[in-house]
């Protein structure tokens, strides 16, 4: 007998309702009007790619593809996967439309759920929100400068406090990255025996992710490691130059973090890291980093890029903690019927103000006049526009100021200017 159906949500997901909807909603819109004041236009992809998309962009050594993907395959046979993150997808759609064959640099910007199968807890889930940008197309330090004070400005004008964390880690040659990583293998195996079990096969996997550990015996071993600041290329140490002197010159803080590296294979030289209170050890509230050999990993030509993605989910998390966030949305006007022949009447007001503009919600559950004052407040309403009052002739309406208390009778034509005073 097959069981009854769980009315729980899946593990490690959840149900955003309001009023917490409200503060969500409201911080993806700034974010997303701020962005687009930058040239940063809307756009999305599928929630499933072709799973090479992030098997090729990635990389199949990451945990992320090698331990936490949904993947699975569709009645075409094909391997499809959940996405994990947003910047691969992102690059497949420009190279699929020829979008960087036109002007450059292509500057887009989402905000949507993301997928991995990872250990539930506090400000992580299995389905998380992201919004983020990409600029893809410029090689300059100015991008990256641009890109980068755009997340200290969205963060800014949200209220929330984050520490800035900067880092080049070079690009895949010889001379920098690859020359490093054999630098830093070599001294992991040194001290193998050290490094918690967990770590181990790291060293010839992905050696530079044992930075990333929170293992207390490989933070120990990780304290002495070669940095890889002291090993990337000319090139790459002038790229970083340039990046420090424009955000110097936009008046944006930064720490030096010469042991921080991302997660995915395919950044390159800048790589940056948010961090804020209220999330305990796993204090990330986003990062980016430059990627410009992501479109040749997926099978296009060398274009370059750098974006950020922040996680919303954590970001909301430590606003709370911190009680800066808005839990109710913006209601301009509560419609109070007084009596049930101004039921009808009550609804075609509040259909007005909407069509003028103006936030408006009403009574639908036939109450009274206490318990409509009562949802009225509850709305977070400044007014409330009372029908059927004695005060108010033919043709007008008791409006009452839900923070003063202070009521007056406005004429109808005068109403929705006297909402917006």
């Amino acid at each position: 007998m097959a069981s009854e159906p769980s009315l729980s949500a899946p593990k490690g997901t959840r149900d955003l309702l309001p009023p917490e909807s409200w503060a969500w909603q409201k911080v993806i819109r700034l974010g997303m009007d701020m962005f687009a004041d930058a040239g940063y236009a809307p756009m999305d992809t599928p929630l499933f790619e072709h799973t090479e998309v992030f098997e090729r962009g990635v990389g199949e050594a990451t945990e992320v593809v090698g331990k936490q993907m949904y993947t699975f395959i569709d009645r075409g046979d094909r391997s499809l996967t959940l996405r994990p993150e947003g910047t691969a997808p992102v690059m497949r759609s420009v190279l699929e439309h020829s979008l960087h064959r036109g002007a450059l640099p292509v500057k887009l910007a989402y905000a949507g759920p993301m997928f991995r199968q990872e250990r539930p807890q506090k400000g992580r889930y299995r389905q998380f929100w992201q919004i983020g940008i990409e600029a893809i197309g410029s090689e300059s330090p100015l991008a990256d400068a641009e890109v980068i004070e755009l997340a200290m400005r969205f963060y800014e004008a949200i209220g929330l406090e984050v520490k800035l964390l900067l880092n080049s880690i070079g690009h895949p040659g010889e001379d920098c990255r690859l020359g490093y990583g054999k630098v830093l293998a070599a001294y992991l195996t040194e001290h193998e025996a050290e490094l918690a079990g967990v770590d181990r096969a790291r060293i010839a996997s992905n050696p530079l992710r044992t930075f990333d550990s929170k293992e207390e015996p490989t933070v120990a071993v990780m304290a002495g490691a070669p940095l890889i600041t002291d090993h990337i290329c000319d090139g790459c140490k002038a790229h970083h130059a340039q990046v420090t002197s424009a955000l110097d010159g936009l008046g944006v803080e930064f720490e030096a973090a010469p042991k921080l590296v991302r997660g995915l294979d395919y950044y390159m030289r800048t790589a940056f890291e948010f961090v804020a209170g209220g999330l305990g050890s796993q204090n990330a509230a986003g990062g980016g980093g430059r990627y410009d050999g992501l479109a040749e990993l997926l099978g296009g030509p060398r274009i370059p890029g750098i974006g950020f993605a922040l996680g919303l989910d954590r970001i909301m998390l430590s606003l709370s903690e911190q009680d800066q966030s808005q839990q109710t949305g913006e209601m301009a006007a509560y419609v109070v019927a007084l009596d049930e022949k101004h039921a009808g009447p009550a609804l075609e007001m509040a259909t007005r103000l909407r069509r003028a503009g103006l936030a408006t919600d009403l009574d639908l559950m036939t109450r009274g006049l206490k318990g409509q004052m009562k949802a009225a407040a509850r709305s977070g309403a400044r007014y409330t526009v009372i029908l059927g009052a004695e005060e108010a002739g033919p043709g007008s309406f008791l409006v009452k100021d839900m923070t003063s208390g202070e009521q007056e009778v406005v004429d109808g034509p005068d109403l929705e200017g006297r909402l917006t005073r």
